[in-house]
C-alpha cells in the first residue's frame, strides 16, 4: 500500500532533539516507512505560538535548513506533481512543504513571496489564539483585513490555503472566498465534528464545501479530537472516517495524522508504520479496496495533480 500524508510536525521535533531522519524516537522516520510501498508527505514547518513572530519568522528558516540537512538520497524535495511523479518512479519518498501558523508574516505581504520562493506550497493560517492573520479555533475571531490580503495571494501565487484550527468564522469567510474564486482549499488534520463534539474539527458543510471545491480533509491521530477524555483508538478514527464518507467524502478523505506534533497516540497507531493497520479495519468495516486505496494516496495524488 502507498500512503501520502498531508500532515506532521516532524521538522520542527528533529530539530528540537537534534535527531536524524533515517531513524530515531520520533513518530515519523524513514526505517519506519519501509512497510509501505511508497510514502509521500507534507511536511509542516512549526514555529511555536510562544515566540514572538519576528523570532518565528527566523525559526522558520532554521528549522527548514536543519530539516534539508537530515534529507538523504532516499528522499526528494518536490513543488509540482511531476516531482511527485518522478521521486517514486525513482523509489524515492516525495516531500512537500507547509508552513503551520500564519502570524510569523508579521503584517508584512511580500513574506509570502519569501516563504513561496523556499518551497513553501500550503500555508495553515493559524494555530492558536489570535494573531495577525485571524483567529484560531479557540476563538470566534475572523480574518483581519491582512489575513483576506494573505489568502487573495495565496490563490494568486498557487500556495494552498489550510483551515485545519481556523475559527468557524475563519473558515466561512475563507470558504466563500475560494467559491467566488473557484480555488481548492483543504483541512489537513481536522476530524470530524459530527462523531466528537470538539471546537478544533471540522462541522460537516465546511467539510462538504471542501470536498466540492475540490480539496481534501485529512484525518488527525489526536486523541483529544477523535474521542471522549483524551482517548481514541483505530475503532473511533475508523468512525470518524466512516461518517466523512457517509457525507460523500469518498474523493477528498485522506490522512493528516499530525505525527511528532502530539504528546499522545491512539491506541494501537504507536508510529507512521501503524497506519497500515487501519486499511484492515476499514476492510471489516465494509469499506472497498478502491475507497481505501483513495484514502491512503490516490486522493492525494488527485489534489496534487490537479493543483501543482
Amino acid at each position: 500500500m502507498k500512503l501520502f500524508d498531508f500532515h506532521c510536525d516532524t521538522p520542527f521535533a528533529l530539530e528540537k532533539h537534534g535527531e536524524p531522519l533515517t531513524d530515531n524516537n520520533r513518530h515519523i522516520s524513514l526505517k519506519k516507512v519501509e512497510n509501505y510501498d511508497s510514502y509521500g508527505q507534507l511536511m509542516a514547518i512549526f514555529t511555536q505560538k510562544s515566540l514572538p513572530e519576528e523570532v518565528a519568522w527566523g525559526r522558520f528558516f532554521v528549522i527548514r535548513e536543519d530539516f534539508y540537512s537530515k534529507m538523504t538520497e532516499k528522499t526528494a524535495l518536490c513543488h509540482t506533481f511531476a516531482d511527485y511523479e518522478k521521486a517514486i518512479s525513482e523509489g524515492k519518498h516525495p516531500f512537500f512543504i507547509a508552513v503551520e501558523g500564519g502570524g510569523l508574516l508579521c503584517d508584512k505581504l511580500e513574506r509570502l513571496t519569501t516563504l513561496y520562493e523556499h518551497d513553501v506550497r500550503f500555508l495553515t493560517l493559524v494555530w492558536r489564539d489570535a494573531d495577525c492573520i485571524g483567529g484560531a479555533f479557540n476563538t470566534d475571531v475572523g480574518l483581519t483585513d491582512f489575513g483576506r490580503e494573505v489568502v487573495k495571494k495565496c490563490f494568486e501565487m498557487g500556495i494552498v490555503v489550510d483551515l485545519s484550527h481556523a475559527s468557524d468564522p475563519m473558515a466561512e469567510e475563507v470558504l466563500t472566498m475560494a467559491e467566488a474564486a473557484g480555488k481548492a482549499v483543504i483541512a489537513t488534520h481536522s476530524d470530524s465534528r459530527a462523531v466528537y463534539a470538539h471546537p478544533r474539527n471540522l462541522p460537516d458543510d465546511f467539510a462538504k464545501r471542501i470536498a466540492k471545491l475540490g480539496g481534501t480533509v485529512g484525518i488527525s491521530m489526536a486523541p483529544q479530537h477523535l474521542g471522549v477524555n483524551d482517548y481514541a483508538n483505530i475503532d473511533i478514527i475508523c468512525d470518524h472516517m466512516l461518517h466523512y464518507l457517509e457525507i460523500g467524502l469518498e474523493d477528498s478523505l485522506t490522512f493528516g495524522c499530525d505525527f511528532d506534533g502530539l504528546d499522545t497516540l491512539p491506541e494501537g497507531v504507536e508510529n507512521v508504520s501503524k497506519i497500515i493497520d487501519i486499511a484492515d479495519a476499514l476492510r471489516k468495516k465494509g469499506v472497498s479496496e478502491e475507497q481505501i486505496e483513495k484514502i491512503f494516496y490516490k486522493n492525494a495524488e488527485r489534489f496534487l495533480k490537479e493543483n501543482f
